[in-house]
């Protein structure tokens, strides 16, 4: 009996998993995608963030400097390597994420980062916008923005 009844419910899952998978759309996944990147962030771990860059290679970057250039992954992994060399994370959530649509599909996340510079007690909050698009089945990293 329990067998059959568990044979069921296993059943009813298969037919009923792909409604719900299709109802999430792709929010979800960029909700899961924009908390991958925040849990890099909080790690430090540049070559894992940079890793995400998209099939062109090249990532929109804006460190706080309010100049945003396109660059190469590599070169967008030494310099959040350099930034993170210089300060110490304290906590990094995703604040906000927002399905744009397009063609292709486009979205963004915002993170609130709380940090200090190294050596100083006194810290900082500062809002990390991270761009996204949809290639190859997955999001990718397009521009990544530190707001002050």
């Amino acid at each position: 009996m329990r067998h059959r009844l568990r044979s069921t419910l296993l059943c009813a899952l298969v037919l009923l998993a792909p409604r719900a998978l299709a109802a999430q759309g792709r929010a979800a996944p960029l909700e899961g995608f924009v908390a991958s990147v925040a849990r890099l962030w909080t790690e430090g771990d540049a070559a894992g963030i940079s890793a995400l860059a998209p099939e062109d290679g090249r990532i929109v970057l804006d460190l706080g400097t309010g100049q945003a250039e396109a660059v190469e992954a590599r070169h967008a992994a030494a310099a959040l390597r350099d930034l993170f060399r210089g300060r110490a994370t304290l906590s990094v959530r995703a604040a906000q994420v927002t399905l744009a649509g397009g063609e292709p599909m486009r979205g963004f996340g915002e993170l609130a980062w709380v940090s200090r510079p190294r050596g100083v007690t006194d810290t900082e909050s500062t809002t990390v916008y991270v761009g996204a698009v949809w290639e190859s089945g997955g999001w990718r990293i397009r521009e990544l923005r530190v707001l002050h």
